[in-house]
């Protein structure tokens, strides 16, 4: 058990997909959605599981044992106020935050970011050389930059990659944990899920 959180940001309103996307049943095994798969992996590894809505009635959806469901501070603000939001809340020193539309992540991968060490730096994977920054470990130290970029008005974690430390984590370093990189697959729309229930 690592002494960082999780944290599941489930804040989109899911207008590609028509319906909300964590609460999707997991193709291949529909005994779980995408939230509780998150949720039941995330616990495995971190000492707190935090999840963030955007609003009181998206939060009530969610409710569930061992989680810790918070609303953003300010609704409608985009991924930057969940991200926000989450690490205000938690009570450790970091988190691994990934969003919810991320059903596939693995535990090994989990452990493996996690296993670096915990400083004041950004902990971000790139894959298809995207920084792929819903899917990375952000210290509680970051919030006042956080704050900044809010003020400025943005709404993007993306954009917090300019101002503050960060250590990125190539693909091909990935693939030796995971070579499929299945932890890195969103699912926006019906196709992609669809797809997502074909054999890999």
């Amino acid at each position: 058990m690592n002494s960082a959180a999780g944290i599941i940001l489930t804040g989109g309103r899911s207008r590609r997909m028509g319906r909300e996307k964590g609460l999707l049943p997991l193709p291949g095994n529909e005994q779980y959605t995408f939230v509780e798969r998150l949720s039941l992996t995330l616990s495995s590894q971190c000492s707190e599981v935090i999840l963030v809505a955007r609003d009181r009635e998206q939060a009530r959806l969610y409710q569930m044992p061992n989680v810790r469901t918070v609303v953003d501070v300010v609704p409608d603000v985009g991924p930057l106020m969940g991200l926000y939001s989450g690490l205000r809340a938690m009570q450790a020193t970091h988190a691994l935050v990934t969003a919810v539309d991320m059903p596939l992540v693995q535990p090994a991968i989990i452990h493996y970011l996690l296993a670096f060490p915990q400083d004041d730096t950004l902990l971000v994977p790139v894959v298809k050389n995207i920084p792929q920054v819903l899917f990375a470990v952000y210290p509680r130290t970051v919030l006042p930059l956080i704050e900044q970029r809010l003020q400025e008005g943005r709404r993007d974690p993306r954009s917090l990659l300019t101002l503050a430390r960060v250590r990125y984590i190539e693909e091909a370093q990935l693939r030796l944990i995971e070579p499929q990189l299945r932890s890195f697959l969103n699912v926006n729309t019906p196709e992609e899920l669809a797809a997502l229930q074909q054999p890999s």
